[in-house]
């Protein structure tokens, strides 16, 4: 039976020597498709053309995407993030598909446990929210499961695989330490957090909900909900950062549909 630490050091080695270019494809791929799944629902429920919205989209992708899951691998490996499971299990690594299992559980777990409490906090604050906010749900199963897959993948790589990556590894850097301590972690992942609750709120302007209450719920829900996906992150593996994420906002997003 192999040590966990084992299998952690394993994947570090798989981390470092792993080409860049298969994770790479293999993670702008994934956002791709399901970034443009998401943009073609939304196009059809508002009735847009989606040739007209597919070239800015992959432009946006490019832009953003690129730069962020390069720089995350080429950092991350340096200071123990990244995507060090992914390597792992493209070289076929002992232990990376139970590490995979492991990771899988707890971030389902703890993804469905986070949606149920912000879901019931959404009923509780129910009579202060403004009316034009949209319900959980709004889209539809299937829009909900399209919405959520297509926000886990791209999310993660732009704030956890991507800026919370570059920002820890310039504060490791400048303070001459060679691992990702909790004293930096932590202040780091929230900042981070906080930034993802705030990308959120043209969302909620769109809906013309942009009242005080709504704006701080906003920011605050998803602050919590981001740092439990940099949580996930930094403890257990990008992929379980994602799983956490699609977990959330499949209660959030998808399940209310099922039962309105």
């Amino acid at each position: 039976m192999r040590k966990d630490t084992d299998v952690g050091q394993d994947m570090k080695t798989a981390n470092t020597t792993q080409p860049i270019l298969v994770p790479l494809l293999i993670i702008l791929l994934l956002t791709f498709i399901l970034q443009l799944a998401s943009v073609a629902f939304s196009s059809s429920v508002k009735g847009q053309d989606f040739q007209s919205v597919v070239l800015p989209s992959i432009l946006f992708l490019c832009l953003t995407t690129l730069p962020l899951a390069v720089l995350g691998i080429l950092l991350g490996r340096q200071i123990g993030l990244g995507a060090p499971l992914l390597a792992a299990l493209l070289q076929n690594q002992p232990g990376a598909i139970d590490k995979l299992f492991k990771d899988a559980r707890i971030a389902v777990l703890l993804g469905l446990s986070m949606g149920a409490a912000l879901v019931l906090l959404r009923v509780l604050m129910e009579p202060w929210l403004p009316p034009e906010i949209a319900a959980f749900g709004h889209r539809g199963f299937w829009g909900g499961l399209l919405i959520s897959a297509g926000a886990a993948m791209a999310e993660e790589v732009w704030f956890r695989l991507g800026l919370m990556t570059i920002i820890l590894w310039a504060i490791i850097r400048a303070l001459g330490h060679t691992s990702v301590r909790p004293a930096v972690a932590w202040p780091v992942m929230i900042t981070v957090a906080v930034a993802f609750g705030l990308v959120h709120l043209p969302q909620l302007m769109s809906y013309g909900a942009g009242s005080p209450f709504a704006i701080w719920a906003t920011i605050i829900g998803n602050s919590i909900a981001g740092t439990l996906y940099g949580w996930c992150y930094w403890r257990l593996s990008f992929i379980a950062a994602v799983i956490a994420h699609f977990a959330v906002d499949i209660v959030i997003h998808a399940l209310p549909a099922l039962v309105t």
